[in-house]
């Protein structure tokens, strides 16, 4: 079983708890900046993420759980790209906002096809008031789109593409019951147990990488979008 040296561990907690003591010192705008309080939310949002999912990963690779390694490290990198598109402009960060409306949407049309489908008659009440008060708040928004942006997208748009599909092909053979998180992937004996090591170590990556990201970003702009 390959093991990651113990300073690399340590300096990725390191890493870590910097990260964590940022996002507890930013603070939304004041009664002038309120405008921009959105947008704080949408980084301390991201970065609180980050941190959750930094701790499965550590979870995984500490259990030698391939599954939720992988889980973990996919969503590390999809949070950088959030992060990377989000500090590009103010539109961009707006979009990656609206897009929480167009996800709630597809849940509950989603929820209301699939209670149908089980029982015609199921009683989608609240379900179609759900929906009526989320587009209603589309409307307030100004969103337009009919569909959210996937993660491949915005990776292009951060000069992400290449690395993301290849990271996401190889975290979704563990995340997914395929044939190979099925049958080569087990407790006994893993078939490339390399990849415990490495996914750790991308997973790590990405978590430094957005902190570099969101730092940057305010040792410029502060809590504030750039305009």
């Amino acid at each position: 079983m390959l093991n990651l040296p113990p300073i690399q561990l340590i300096q990725t907690d390191i890493a870590f708890a910097r990260l964590k003591a940022f996002g507890t010192s930013l603070k939304p705008g004041d009664d002038s900046d309120a405008k921009d309080n959105w947008f704080f939310q949408i980084i301390f949002e991201l970065i609180d993420t980050t941190l959750t999912n930094y701790d499965h990963l550590k979870i995984g690779y500490s259990s030698n759980n391939d599954h939720l390694l992988a889980w973990a490290c996919r969503n590390l990198l999809e949070l950088t790209v959030f992060a990377k598109y989000v500090v590009i402009s103010e539109d961009n960060a707006r979009r990656f906002a609206q897009d929480r409306l167009l996800d709630g949407c597809d849940i509950i049309r989603s929820l209301k096809a699939l209670f149908l489908h089980l029982n015609p008659q199921s009683d989608t009440a609240l379900l179609d008031d759900a929906l009526t008060r989320t587009q209603a708040q589309m409307a307030s928004e100004g969103v337009t789109a009919e569909r959210y942006l996937s993660s491949r997208v915005l990776a292009g748009c951060v000069g992400m593409k290449e690395e993301y599909d290849c990271m996401n092909r190889v975290c979704s053979k563990l995340v997914h019951p395929t044939a190979w998180s099925i049958l080569a992937v087990n407790k006994g004996e893993n078939a490339f147990s390399q990849a415990r090591p490495f996914l750790f170590t991308m997973g790590a990556g990405y978590l430094c990488a957005l902190f570099a990201v969101v730092k940057d970003h305010h040792a410029v702009y502060g809590i504030k979008p750039k305009r």
